[in-house]
């Protein structure tokens, strides 16, 4: 049987990318909402779903200060792991600053508008974005990233990171949505 591919994946990208945002006091209290989110779009296999419930429910439970410190050190310390993914194509190289001005040239062309909280680059803000779009625009906006999605997951697997079930998320969504 051929299981019906989502018609939207709107919800789901918000929801995965405030889940790979810092663990504020905030978005802590919003976790079980997001996995609520998921659960009600249905674009995710339920037992994604589940991985991400687990990471939700590690999250919640730790101590505050333990939870923003795990992800500083999973996120915030080294290049493998970072949510900016020009840092895994370009560094701190110069040619970093004309892809960050390309990507956000793309977010404006759409309509779209940086507050200046995050650079473009954030995996966070990318999959905003393609919440935004028409799911097409999304399926290739995001395909064009899945090398970097597979380094990332990769680095947060071997560091056995929770975290890297949100990434086998948004991979499985690139896999699935560039088979159609």
């Amino acid at each position: 049987m051929f299981k019906k591919t989502p018609e939207s994946m709107r919800l789901t990208l918000r929801a995965l990318a405030r889940l790979l945002a810092y663990p504020d006091a905030e978005l802590r209290a919003q976790m079980p909402a997001l996995i609520d989110a998921l659960q009600a779009e249905q674009a995710l296999p339920a037992a994604r779903v589940t991985e991400l419930q687990a990471l939700v429910q590690q999250v919640c439970a730790m101590d505050p200060y333990e939870a923003e410190a795990r992800y500083v050190d999973t996120f915030d310390r080294g290049r493998q792991t970072s949510l900016h993914l020009f840092e895994h194509i370009h560094g701190d190289s110069r040619e970093r600053g004309p892809a960050l001005i390309d990507l956000t040239q793309t977010y404006e062309r759409a309509g779209l508008f940086l507050d200046g909280k995050e650079l473009p680059d954030h995996l966070g803000v990318v999959l905003e974005f393609a919440s935004t779009q028409p799911p097409a625009v999304a399926r290739e906006f995001l395909a064009e990233m899945a090398h970097i999605l597979n380094a990332l997951f990769s680095a947060l697997q071997s560091k056995a990171s929770p975290y890297a079930s949100v990434v086998a998320a948004v991979r499985a969504e690139v896999a699935v949505r560039s088979a159609e």
